[in-house]
């Protein structure tokens, strides 16, 4: 018991020493400009499923701000994590995407990461937070997003600006999906029926391997203006 005692409390000094010195060296992304939908403006060239360790996962997200503000590593279905890099091509020039499909343990909320090599349009990371229903029947609704550390509710999916003029100075106009015509989706990633008997895998699979086909197939956008300062979690 004591051994076990003291792995808990040097795993957790690990974590709050790794993730505190992220935090003092974060970087600074660069200015989101318009109503960005990164999705809109990038074309998948190819894909390789990654095989990473429990462990990598959890000092991956322990380091990413943008997951700290949809969930807490603790939350983690760490057995059921996908992760996924894809090569896109982003105005003629390669660029990489790392897709993350993050389950949580309570089997109702699923959390889609997306960390880009270099920024598209001025994103460098975009999060969302899914809510699952427990039947397929029910809806899959879009809980939060996050764009470069950027937290937005969209349980009531506003409309608050078309472009950069409707907001505030220093603010931008951020266009997101609220909801999905999932069954569209599905059709649209064929690598990801079978998958697709359990909603929560169904989300995992098709946010990692085929994503621009959950935002080809958005039937509700909201928008919102972002922007100031980005507070830590």
């Amino acid at each position: 018991m004591r051994k076990r005692a003291l792995l808990a409390i040097l795993v957790a000094l690990l974590v709050v020493g790794a993730y505190g010195a992220y935090v003092l060296s974060y970087p600074k992304y660069p200015e989101v400009k318009g109503c960005v939908n990164p999705f809109a403006v990038t074309k998948p060239v190819n894909r390789v499923q990654e095989n990473w360790s429990k462990a990598h996962v959890f000092f991956k997200l322990v380091i990413t701000r943008d997951f700290w503000k949809l969930a807490k590593p603790w939350d983690v279905n760490y057995s059921n994590v996908r992760v996924v890099r894809h090569t896109v091509d982003y105005n003629g020039e390669k660029v990489t995407m790392l897709a993350m499909g993050i389950p949580l343990k309570d089997k109702k909320h699923v959390i889609a990461l997306y960390e880009f090599s270099k920024p598209v349009q001025g994103v460098k990371i975009r999060g969302y937070l899914f809510k699952v229903p427990e039947t397929k029947d029910g809806t899959i609704r879009t809980a939060a997003i996050t764009t470069n550390g950027m937290y937005t509710p969209t349980n009531s999916c506003p409309h608050e600006c078309q472009s950069d003029s409707d907001c505030p100075i220093t603010y931008h106009c951020n266009e997101y999906c609220c909801s999905v015509d999932w069954t569209r989706a599905i059709h649209c990633c064929w690598g990801c029926v079978f998958a697709c008997a359990n909603p929560v895998t169904c989300v995992l699979c098709i946010e990692t391997v085929c994503p621009w086909c959950v935002e080809d197939n958005c039937i509700q956008w909201g928008s919102e203006c972002e922007g100031g300062w980005v507070p830590g979690p």
